[in-house]
């Protein structure tokens, strides 16, 4: 578990001189501790007001008042004491090494007084809006350009990419600004200019974000992927739509090239599929091979990018037509076709990080996948679920003699749950959950449970409370 709690401007001004952080005053500075005062009197809803904003919404504040416990957060070094009007959550400043909630960031704070951010928002998708090239990705690496303040005394670079240090990656002066060049891996990426101690976003990069603090973080993709369509010279207009952008039919308008058009993108893992409209008329990729019946008579072109999870159907050896369906297609009944193999049946499909409900439909009849244990409810139908790169085990120890236990929460919208695997070491169920904070119980022969294995929980409407999880950027 990392540290999420805020550090008051004043502490952070003294240790790096850098920061431009808000004046907060929840936490006080008291020896050589950071305290943060928790007062009984105080509305249950005005103490959940001050644990978000001082970033310590993980704490439970059931656990903290009926069991006088601090959770996960005493495994990393937190302490509380009881006072007369209720407690102090307390740790020895010289502890503060890890990582740091601020807002809706990452402190990284060390032990040589550097601090940084790091950012917890992860992209599926994107496309750049860099004007005057003020950011280009070559063999070399990444190289940031600012131009101007040429009678700054100092310039770096901050971002995603190093843990939003103030220090790293300082810039070189040149004849027109300031530059730097960094490795950079596919993806998003947010960093500003820190310009004499004053943070900025790059005046030449249209796409941006909220920092959480009143401005902005400017966004850069390295991208993986470019869509391409040859010819087309007397065209006006060409757009690239697909899946990964909801069809739009406006966003991603292609740029004329000496050869035809084309559009730089970063793409997440999965299976995309795509048409391109030149001057209103939708067109599949004459220079892409790969395309796939949409069911409906339609072909669209696709791309894949990842590694390729393998649907298996054994037997069944006198089926005519087999398909797979599931909400990583929406269900259609007549896309992707299984092929026959000396077993059964197969088909590899790629897909990104997540958990995904699917069927076979066997002749017209739908099945679930006899191979799998995991079952999940959608819409009120059972349905097998495939997780992709989980990065959370659920793990239940007791009641290994019950017939079924599920996992269920906020993941799944509380439906009936994910069927969970018995093993020798208990049920277990493993998960692919987004970062953030999740609420569960498990379901135990229809009984709904807290998790006897996590200390964290709340209480919820129905008074018998909820197993709380968080997930850092680092297990997504």
């Amino acid at each position: 578990m990392k540290f999420r709690v805020t550090i008051l401007l004043q502490l952070i001004t003294v240790l790096s001189g850098y920061a431009q952080l808000p004046d907060l005053k929840e936490y006080k500075i008291e020896g050589h501790n950071i305290v943060l005062h928790l007062e009984s009197k105080m509305p249950r809803e005005e103490q959940e007001k001050l644990l978000l904003k001082t970033g310590m919404e993980g704490l439970s504040l059931d656990t903290l008042w009926t069991f006088n416990s601090l959770g996960q957060w005493a495994k990393d070094g937190w302490k509380l004491a009881k006072t007369d009007t209720g407690y102090k959550i307390y740790k020895s400043i010289t502890d503060l090494t890890g990582d740091i909630k601020w807002n809706k960031a990452i402190i990284h704070y060390k032990s040589d007084l550097t601090m940084t951010i790091r950012s917890q928002v992860a992209a599926n998708f994107g496309v750049n809006a860099i004007r005057n090239r003020a950011v280009v990705t070559d063999a070399s690496g990444t190289r940031f350009f600012l131009k101007g303040y040429r009678s700054a005394g100092d310039v770096y670079l901050s971002g995603t990419f190093n843990e939003w240090s103030t220090l790293k990656t300082r810039m070189i002066k040149s004849d027109s600004g300031w530059h730097v060049t960094v490795p950079l891996q596919p993806g998003k990426h947010q960093y500003k200019y820190i310009i004499d101690s004053h943070w900025k976003e790059d005046p030449f990069n249209d796409q941006r974000e909220d920092d959480g603090q009143g401005g902005y973080n400017s966004v850069y993709f390295v991208t993986n992927y470019v869509f391409t369509l040859s010819g087309r010279p007397g065209a006006k207009r060409v757009i690239v739509s697909g899946t990964f952008n909801n069809w739009n039919e406006r966003d991603l308008k292609m740029k004329q090239t000496s050869t035809g058009w084309a559009l730089p993108v970063y793409l997440k893992d999965g299976t995309f599929e795509y048409k391109f409209i030149a001057d209103g008329e939708w067109i599949v990729d004459p220079g892409n091979p790969n395309r796939r019946d949409d069911g409906k008579g339609n072909y669209n072109s696709f791309i894949e990018k990842g590694e390729a999870a393998v649907f298996k159907l054994n037997g069944f050896p006198d089926a005519h037509r087999v398909i797979v369906a599931g909400e990583f297609n929406n269900w259609n009944e007549e896309q992707l076709v299984m092929k026959k193999t000396a077993t059964g049946w197969e088909l590899p499909y790629v897909l990104g990080p997540g958990n995904y409900q699917y069927k076979f439909i066997v002749d017209g009849q739908w099945m679930t996948d006899p191979a799998n244990p995991h079952l999940a409810s959608l819409y009120g139908h059972t349905n097998s679920v495939l997780t992709v790169k989980p990065n959370h085990t659920f793990i239940l120890k007791q009641y290994l003699n019950a017939t079924s236990v599920a996992v269920a929460g906020t993941f799944n919208d509380w439906g009936v749950g994910y069927t969970m695997k018995k093993t020798p070491e208990g049920w277990i169920y493993q998960a692919f959950l987004p970062p953030g904070k999740h609420l569960y119980k498990f379901i135990v022969d229809g009984k709904w449970i807290i998790d006897p294995g996590n200390e964290q929980w709340e209480q919820n409407e129905f008074r018998n409370g909820n197993s709380v999880l968080w997930i850092t950027p680092e297990e997504e």
